[in-house]
């Protein structure tokens, strides 16, 4: 593969890659260096990748695997280090806190849906990958995906709705505003 290919082919994934890198290593500094570092050992695999058939597939795995590694080698928490939550439009420190919560309860949902249900929904709604590159980094047909993705999400709000009672208005308000968003 040569310089221009790489660029070409190779570089525009780093983009795609970091939410799904930034989800694993849940720190953001780590995550744009891993970015980094992954870039670095793919263009040293340059020779190999021209021969992949599959390139999403193998650079998607590629930086799971990196993550992994990372996270083997965990460097001890520093003290105060918390994981932050973005979280918009809210006024009190009351719903602030409820919606990380909630935040929380659906990353448990998440992941303990079955690993294709898992792997899918998070693709898809957490990383923002279309269904065309989920179809080439899985191997799975887009009408499958889009079951799977149906089923999964079936899953998170049958889950919740056993969390938070249904009927109560306030917690139904988070339920929503959680699938939507």
């Amino acid at each position: 593969m040569t310089t221009d290919e790489f660029k070409q082919h190779i570089i525009p994934f780093s983009g795609k890659l970091y939410p799904m890198i930034n989800r694993i290593l849940k720190d953001e500094e780590e995550s744009r260096d891993a970015v980094q570092d992954l870039m670095l050992k793919l263009w040293d695999r340059r020779k190999e990748l021209g021969k992949c058939l599959n390139l999403n597939a193998y650079i998607t795995a590629a930086a799971k695997n990196y993550c992994f590694d990372l996270l083997k080698k965990k460097r001890p928490l520093r003290m105060g280090e918390k994981e932050e939550f973005k979280v918009q439009n809210l006024h009190s420190e009351e719903k602030s806190l409820e919606l990380k919560e909630s935040h929380e309860k659906v990353q448990n949902i998440i992941s303990n849906l079955p690993d294709r249900y898992r792997e899918v929904i998070r693709m898809r709604d957490i990383d923002g990958f279309s269904f065309d590159e989920i179809k080439e980094m899985t191997g799975y047909e887009i009408p499958y995906i889009r079951v799977i993705l149906s089923r999964s999400r079936l899953r998170v709000k049958s889950e919740l709705l056993k969390i938070y009672n249904y009927e109560e208005g306030s917690k139904k308000q988070f339920v929503d505003q959680i699938l939507q968003g």
